[in-house]
């Protein structure tokens, strides 16, 4: 019996030994180039111009994968809605999605890597339709449109907006035009994006008003919870000397973001 039992021990003895600089080098062989990038359409940080993916999160993701030795281009990242893209995060091993604002409960689910840039979060509405919203207690009243499954959607259901007021969409395309055609009392998106996008397809941003802010957010990079810490480290690293370097101010300054 004693026999036995010292083989048994000299056997996980052994698989210890092995088994651990074999998972090392699972985590060191994943790479940036192994990873899937997904993003939405949120100008100016990622959106679609000539035909071609473009935006401060684009080209700040370029800077990290050259300084990592990645091969991958813009080319590379798939444009989807933004639900199915947090799905993905959520079920799939090796996907980057982006950009992701920071929340307690996504840290729970997801890695994360930023920040890059912090958000000012708002509800905005049509400036003829003269809405008052001093508290929040006061847009719970109204019918409110946000991104299925962002930032915006989230902070709704956070403060404990009715379900039965939120309308919610696939993209900022879809949204614009619920509030344009008065389907929607409100929404509730990132400020600065949105009148970006009224900029960008050369619509009329004096038809639209913020009218009530929530706090600032922080947004980056969302990674799968399986994606080894090891090479989020990495990515992170990348990020904070590309900060101290000043070339991710000097990106958002060349998409006009303050």
């Amino acid at each position: 019996m004693k026999m036995l039992i010292f083989k048994f021990s000299l056997i996980l003895i052994f698989l210890f030994i092995f088994l651990s600089p074999l998972n090392a080098f699972c985590d060191d062989a994943i790479t940036a180039d192994d990873l899937v990038y997904l993003t939405e359409k949120f100008p100016p940080h990622n959106y679609v111009k000539d035909g071609q993916l473009v935006g401060a999160s684009v080209e700040i993701l370029e800077m990290i994968w050259k300084k990592l030795g990645a091969s991958k281009t813009r080319a590379d990242i798939e444009i989807i809605p933004w639900a199915r893209g947090i799905k993905r995060l959520e079920n799939e091993p090796n996907i980057v999605l982006f950009g992701m604002g920071f929340s307690v409960e996504r840290a729970q689910k997801f890695h994360w890597v930023g920040p890059y840039y912090t958000h000012s979060l708002s509800l905005i509405a049509k400036k003829e339709n003269k809405l008052q919203i001093h508290t929040l207690g006061d847009a719970k009243t109204f019918q409110i449109g946000a991104v299925r499954e962002d930032m915006g959607h989230q902070t709704l259901i956070d403060f404990h907006f009715p379900p039965s007021k939120l309308d919610l969409s696939s993209d900022i395309d879809m949204l614009y035009n619920k509030l344009k055609y008065d389907r929607l009392n409100l929404i509730c998106y990132v400020e600065e994006s949105f009148f970006n996008y009224i900029d960008t397809h050369h619509l009329n941003k004096n038809l639209f008003e913020p009218v009530f802010q929530f706090s600032s957010m922080k947004s980056g990079y969302g990674f799968s919870k399986k994606i080894p810490a090891s090479l989020i480290q990495k990515f992170q690293k990348a990020l904070d000397q590309l900060k101290k370097d000043n070339a991710v101010n000097a990106i958002l300054k060349k998409y006009g973001i303050k």
